[in-house]
């Protein structure tokens, strides 16, 4: 019988971190606590930045007014989309595409 109470406490322990920390972290910009399933530890991710849709239709917009501004997004993290990682196991834990402000 104590073997089955301590089970249930393992339970409630797991089901209060679940709640407690974020397990996805889409459409969220800067590094967030969550909790990684795949390391079992609650974590803070790791950013990485690529260029998005929005970052070449700015180029492309401000090309118009001169060359030079128009490599003006590629220097703005706001136009960048945004994947969140656990930074132990790498796992991909959100996506935030970039924004045409």
């Amino acid at each position: 019988m104590s073997e089955h109470s301590h089970l249930m406490d393992e339970n409630v322990v797991q089901s209060q971190i679940n709640f407690k920390y974020k397990t996805k972290l889409n459409g969220i910009s800067e590094p967030c606590e969550f909790y990684c399933f795949t390391c079992n530890q609650p974590r803070i991710s790791r950013i990485e930045y690529t260029y998005s849709k929005a970052t070449f239709i700015w180029c492309c917009i401000l090309c118009f007014c001169t060359i030079i501004l128009g490599l003006v997004p590629f220097c703005m993290q706001k136009c960048s989309s945004k994947t969140h990682y656990c930074p132990i196991c790498d796992k991909i834990v959100g996506y935030t595409d970039g924004e045409l402000c």
